[in-house]
């Protein structure tokens, strides 16, 4: 009977097992091997993200407009760093959403929906207005991202073998355990180590705690945003949120050892509600400092 690493490199290789499917394996031997890390990966591409995003799950699509009359009208601007905010789609859905949308919309494109107040701000830069705004984007980008996640499972099951973690049936022996950490501990599963850090490496304060000059730095662009408040709002800002999102970096930053993952999240999630006023120069001031925290985060 083949070992469960083996089981899983070979319905990686094989087409015909969904990337959903594949990804249950990957999650039952990152239990049995005890890689937290890798286990939280799966489920979130089992689920669905609720943050920051790993780097393939940020596409780049074409913006349009909606006209009653004439379709969809493709947006532009001479703007390049304005053409990049309201040109990348976050896809944070589910392996199963993103492969439900590629089996049921064959040879078309898919919309990513702009939200409203990133819409209602758009509308006062346009020569044109229209309801909604859409970033269409290509099924291939789409069939990318689940191609990306299969291919990095075969790589990971590949390192385990190089390794010498195999599994007997469904279960693994202590020297196995032990083997599959100390790999994980050098070996990085493609770019999503701006989302969990070094797979299966733990929560060593090397890894995620913030250094002291960067925490300084959140602390003084926290002061900034809530120092603008009132005019974000004026471009369309949801105050609320904002002023939410901002009182939960506060907390985080905080902590006796604030963490990167959290605070990458929680600046992801705040740079988000602010592209609600693209093109205001005090929304793009806040969206590049904030973008610019999030990198020196790793």
């Amino acid at each position: 009977m083949p070992g469960l690493i083996e089981e899983i490199q070979r319905d990686a290789l094989n087409r015909d097992v969904p990337v959903d499917a594949l990804l249950r394996k990957v999650k039952l031997a990152a239990a049995k091997l005890q890689l937290e890390s890798l286990e939280t990966w799966v489920e979130h591409e089992l689920n669905g993200y609720d943050g920051e995003l790993p780097n393939y799950r940020k596409i780049t699509g074409q913006p349009a407009g909606w006209n009653p009359y004439n379709g969809w009208i493709p947006v532009y601007s001479g703007d390049e760093r304005f053409m990049e905010l309201i040109s990348q789609a976050p896809v944070a859905q589910s392996v199963a959403t993103l492969q439900d949308l590629i089996d049921n919309n064959s040879g078309r494109s898919l919309h990513y929906p702009l939200p409203p107040g990133m819409v209602a701000s758009l509308n006062e830069l346009m020569s044109f207005q229209t309801p909604r705004i859409v970033i269409q984007l290509g099924r291939g980008s789409i069939i990318s991202i689940l191609d990306t996640v299969r291919n990095m499972v075969l790589d990971w099951a590949i390192e385990m073998e190089k390794k010498g973690v195999l599994g007997d049936g469904m279960s693994f022996d202590p020297q196995e355990k032990i083997q599959a950490k100390q790999a994980m501990n050098t070996f990085h599963i493609g770019s999503i180590g701006n989302f969990v850090g070094n797979m299966g490496s733990g929560n060593t304060s090397g890894d995620i705690v913030v250094s002291i000059e960067t925490i300084q730095k959140i602390k003084e662009a926290v002061k900034q945003i809530k120092s603008s408040h009132e005019e974000l709002v004026k471009c369309g800002i949801d105050g609320e949120r904002l002023s939410s999102k901002v009182a939960e970096i506060e907390e985080a930053i905080s902590a006796p050892q604030p963490e990167k993952g959290r605070l990458r999240a929680l600046l992801a999630d705040a740079r988000n509600i602010l592209t609600g006023a693209a093109g205001n120069l005090t929304a793009e001031g806040a969206i590049a400092l904030i973008s610019s925290l999030a990198s020196s985060l790793g």
